[in-house]
């Protein structure tokens, strides 16, 4: 054939994005262990399975190239899947810790109302045990939170001791300050519409919402307004109240929720460009260090746009040089010269002539756009005055060669297959001009981990 129009897939590129792949999965990896550190009832069998994994596909980034392609290609195919489910697993557990915060409350809120049932009755029944007054009066203003089911347990077994002297509703108090408080609580989670559990409730999601969601948030105003409704007596002036405060937060946790999810998926974009280890996009990557700390959605939002360009741009130069690599790699086992320079040439020029010792005044033009996937290669003369009889030849050459090639790159990993081919001797040789200087080596050795494609 004289000319041909291939498609090149090289493995490099693969490689290329396998590595910003973990890097993504190990940013997001520290992610979820921060978030484990926190949510102190996750599965530990769940979390060492996990760990398990991650390491064992991690291992492969030691020795990627000994892989089959088969087996490269399976690798890769599990890391978006482990991406998705560690992002799942990190919502199921920032779930988890916003939905402690608000039975943490109600919990301490019947702690409270206990205490205060039972310093009354403490009170009129045994005035004398000042300490036993004190630790219960500081239970009742929410203090003394992790000794407070000991301060209570306390109260009832000494009014226990006392005489039956309680009228019939300080009996019926003493009898539910007795049962478990799992009881208590879902007793009082259960009492009439106007107790205030169903909005503090909410009040308490939001709370907690935005102490997971946004940590570096200052919290501060809500919960003393929180704390302010809570000591004040209902009516209609506390309902009004009480509804902006959680329209309020209601804002503030769609915000936060916005700034983490922009957050987040900044963070990925950085990881990913910083495995590429290219100087162009030091100074990018500096800003949008910058911007992953902003409050505001703007600048993150401005930020991922850049990043998701600038990931594109080097996916596509790399992919770029990377293929031209592999071709010009398998054309010098097959006794072409090939220079250094010969990649970077055909991508700024888009096309590159290379010659060959055993066929003297014949060569290869290889051309093809710089982020494109087809290139197209054709058998070319050096000269006008030849005799032409040898240009069918040379092209019968080619197409032998072509084969040979192909059989090169499959054997690392290279994808490389003709999408359309013109016969040979259908249309005059093309006359082209050599590169003039001398062959600075004839083996090509761009390829490995020296591959200018993967710096």
């Amino acid at each position: 054939m004289s000319s041909s129009v291939h498609i090149i897939r090289a493995r490099s590129e693969d490689i290329a994005e396998y590595r910003r792949s973990m890097a993504c999965l190990s940013a997001l990896m520290k992610q979820w262990e921060a978030i484990n550190r926190q949510y102190t009832e996750a599965d530990t069998l769940k979390i060492e399975q996990i760990r398990q994994r991650f390491q064992e596909i991690k291992q492969y980034q030691q020795n990627i190239r000994q892989y089959s392609a088969e087996a490269f290609a399976r690798l890769t195919e599990q890391i978006p899947g482990m991406i998705e489910f560690i992002g799942q697993d990190i919502e199921q557990m920032q779930e988890a810790l916003i939905e402690q915060h608000p039975v943490q409350r109600q919990h301490q809120r019947v702690q409270q109302e206990n205490a205060a049932m039972l310093l009354n009755l403490v009170q009129q029944r045994m005035p004398e045990q000042q300490a036993l007054l004190q630790q219960l009066a500081a239970v009742a203003k929410g203090e003394q939170t992790g000794s407070a089911e000991q301060i209570l347990s306390q109260a009832v077994m000494m009014i226990g001791q006392q005489p039956t002297r309680l009228t019939e509703a300080q009996q019926v108090l003493a009898r539910r300050l007795k049962e478990p408080e799992s009881e208590n609580t879902q007793a009082s989670v259960q009492q009439d519409d106007h107790y205030p559990g169903h909005p503090l409730q909410r009040i308490d999601r939001h709370i907690a919402e935005l102490a997971v969601l946004d940590p570096q948030q200052d919290i501060a105003s809500f919960i003393q307004r929180a704390a302010e409704l809570e000591r004040q007596v209902q009516d209609p002036n506390w309902n009004m109240l009480s509804d902006s405060l959680i329209l309020d937060l209601a804002q503030a946790t769609r915000n936060a929720r916005a700034l983490m999810e922009k957050r987040q998926q900044l963070g990925l974009l950085i990881a990913g460009l910083e495995s590429y280890h290219a100087s162009e996009v030091t100074v990018l990557i500096e800003r949008l260090n910058l911007a992953l700390t902003s409050r505001e959605l703007s600048p993150l939002v401005e930020a991922i746009a850049a990043a998701q360009a600038a990931t594109e741009q080097q996916q596509q130069n790399i992919a770029a040089l990377a293929r031209r690599e592999a071709v010009l790699e398998g054309l010098a086992k097959l006794g072409y010269e090939v220079r250094e320079s010969d990649a970077e040439a055909w991508l700024d020029d888009g096309k590159v002539v290379i010659r060959k010792p055993a066929t003297p005044g014949y060569g290869l033009e290889l051309a093809g756009a710089k982020g494109s996937e087809r290139f197209q290669v054709r058998a070319v003369a050096f000269s006008e005055q030849r005799d032409t009889q040898r240009d069918e030849d040379i092209e019968s050459i080619w197409c032998g060669e072509h084969q040979q090639l192909q059989q090169i790159l499959a054997e690392t990993g290279d994808r490389f297959t003709v999408e359309r081919a013109m016969a040979a001797g259908a249309s005059p040789l093309k006359v082209a001009r050599p590169a003039d200087a001398p062959a600075e080596q004839a083996d090509y050795h761009y390829r490995g981990e020296g591959s200018r494609s993967l710096d």
